[in-house]
This record gives C-alpha cells, sequence and structure tokens, in this order.
C-alpha cells in the first residue's frame, strides 16, 4: 500500500452525511500520517524553540544598539522595518 500518494478523507467533509466508508477513510488517514507523527521528537522541537527564543532576544537587542545610535529601526509583528522620525 503506497500511502504518500493518497489524498486525505477530510476534503470530503463538505459531501455530508458521513457514512461509515467515511470513518474508515478517516482512520486510514491517521495510519498514513502516525510514521511522521512518531518520527517528531518533542525534545528537537523544544531546542528549535530555544533557539527561535535567543534570536528573537538577539534581534531585540540588536534593534536596542541601533537605536541608542539614532537609527530609525523598529521591530513590528515580528519584523525589523524602518521607523518614521519621531517615533
Amino acid at each position: 500500500m503506497d500511502n504518500d500518494k493518497k489524498d486525505l478523507a477530510t476534503s470530503e467533509l463538505t459531501t455530508l452525511p458521513l457514512n461509515h466508508n467515511w470513518y474508515q477513510k478517516l482512520a486510514s488517514n491517521f495510519e498514513i500520517i502516525q510514521p511522521y507523527l512518531d518520527k517528531l521528537n518533542t525534545d528537537d522541537l523544544d531546542d528549535i524553540s530555544d533557539k527561535i527564543n535567543i534570536y528573537e532576544d538577539n534581534m531585540q537587542a540588536i534593534v536596542n544598539i541601533l537605536a541608542k545610535y539614532d537609527v530609525p529601526i523598529q521591530i513590528v509583528n515580528g519584523k525589523v522595518v524602518e521607523a518614521e522620525e519621531g517615533e
């Protein structure tokens, strides 16, 4: 059985009412994604989260240093942008 080529049954949600066959397809979908979920390691996710936090802290520190030298820069919605004069 080649699970990589199957479409997910959740796309059939718009064709209500749901029947037993649909639920069998949904269960099959979980079998399809289970190996990928098993590969996820929560330690890896925690490591990525830690790295993102360090990146954000470093970015904020850089923006703060530049602001001290009157560089018109700020972080808006997680992005570094040029600030208007006087902001």
